[in-house]
């Protein structure tokens, strides 16, 4: 007998990646590239540019996303 306790085993600890995860962060990326892409078309609209903040709220949008799906992979 010893006198250590009896560990649990975690059976809910992922074995690896999912595809579930892959298109978490498909749609992390899309969705900020989509979103400040059409915050900068507003821009445009709403100050009388041409194509001005569009390409640099895609840009930014990109950049965001790039960042925060780092941020969460770091995290598990």
């Amino acid at each position: 007998m010893s006198s250590e306790p009896a560990r649990k085993t975690d059976s809910h600890q992922p074995s690896g990646p999912r595809e579930s995860d892959g298109w978490a962060l498909f749609s992390t990326l899309l969705s900020g590239v989509l979103v400040w892409s059409a915050i900068g078309w507003g821009a445009d609209k709403l100050l009388g540019f041409q194509a001005l903040f569009l390409p640099i709220g895609a840009v930014l949008g990109l950049v965001g996303a790039v960042l925060l799906i780092v941020a969460k992979t770091r995290q598990d």
